[in-house]
C-alpha cells in the first residue's frame, strides 16, 4: 500500500469517526443505536490511529498533521452539508484558506 493511501484512508477513517459521533447523537445515551454508532466511530478511530503511526514513518510530523487535519475538515464539511448543515461565507473562505495551506506547507 502506497504512503498516500495510508494518509487517504486514515483521513476517511477520522472523518467516518466524527459522522458516526453526529449519528450517534441523534439517540438517548445506553440506547442500542447510540452504543452501535460510538463503537463504530471508536473501530474508526483506532484504525486511524494506527495507521497515523504508520503515516509518522514516511512523512514529516510537521507537514502530515495539518494536511491530513484540513482533509478531515473537509470530508466533515461534505458530510455536514450532506445532513443539511449550512455552510457561511466566512466558513467557505476557511476552507480555501485551508487548501491553499495544505498546498503551501507540502509544496
Amino acid at each position: 500500500m502506497t504512503h498516500i493511501w495510508l494518509v487517504m484512508i486514515a483521513v476517511f477513517a477520522t472523518s467516518l469517526a466524527q459522522a458516526l459521533l453526529k449519528k450517534s447523537s441523534l439517540y438517548d445515551v445506553s440506547t442500542a443505536y447510540w452504543i452501535f454508532f460510538m463503537g463504530v466511530s471508536a473501530v474508526a478511530y483506532a484504525i486511524s490511529f494506527i495507521l497515523y503511526s504508520r503515516i509518522l514513518q514516511y512523512f514529516p510530523l510537521n507537514k502530515i498533521y495539518p494536511a491530513m487535519t484540513v482533509g478531515q475538515i473537509i470530508l466533515v464539511t461534505i458530510y455536514g452539508l450532506w445532513i443539511g448543515e449550512f455552510i457561511d461565507l466566512r466558513h467557505s473562505i476557511g476552507l480555501v484558506f485551508g487548501l491553499l495551506s495544505i498546498y503551501l506547507i507540502l509544496s
